[in-house]
């Protein structure tokens, strides 16, 4: 039996850091940014500023720089199912750009969601997130219970299980800012 944290990878150089700094600069001028909330079955979270500080946007067919990170991520998802062969990636949800101002922070969760975000189209088998830049303080990911805590390096990527043994959070940032991409895969 593996360990759990075996089904954690992280994915070193998976886009270079000229393009994760031209998707910051362009989104942080340009998306239409909306505070994130936490779903609950009957709709949003009355616990969500506790629960997350964080602004996202989801990117949509047509947007720039879609086409990259549609590449990165399937990229990502390839590698990963090479070795884990049971999953059969079925559809990816859109891509949520993540920005952690300083002070922000996700609450430790699991992504088991159904139709929370506008995704419809079963529960996810694995999430997969992409490292944008590396400039702040604070900010790790850590899953599974504090055994696993993420490489913080621009241009990377880490895919894991999106089940109830993955729980996951974003300590707080300390400093700067934390700019992060993640997708669904069912």
């Amino acid at each position: 039996m593996k360990n759990v944290v075996d089904y954690i990878k992280h994915y070193d150089g998976v886009m270079s850091k000229d393009t994760t700094n031209k998707i910051v600069d362009y989104y942080y001028q340009n998306a239409p940014w909306k505070k994130s909330s936490f779903s609950v079955s009957e709709g949003l979270s009355p616990e969500s500023s506790k629960r997350v500080l964080m602004n996202e946007y989801w990117i949509k067919k047509g947007d720039m720089y879609r086409e990259d990170l549609k590449n990165t991520f399937y990229d990502m998802v390839s590698q990963y199912i090479k070795v884990f062969t049971k999953i059969i990636p079925e559809n990816f949800s859109q891509y949520r750009l993540n920005h952690y101002p300083e002070g922000g922070f996700m609450k430790n969760h699991i992504d088991n969601i159904h139709h929370s975000h506008g995704q419809q189209f079963g529960y996810p088998h694995i999430t997969a997130l992409l490292f944008l830049n590396d400039d702040y303080e604070g900010g790790e990911i850590v899953l599974a219970d504090g055994l696993y805590t993420a490489p913080k390096k621009a241009g990377s990527g880490i895919v894991f299980p999106s089940n109830f043994m993955f729980p996951h959070e974003v300590k707080k940032v300390t400093k700067g800012h934390r700019y992060s991409i993640m997708t669904w895969i069912v």
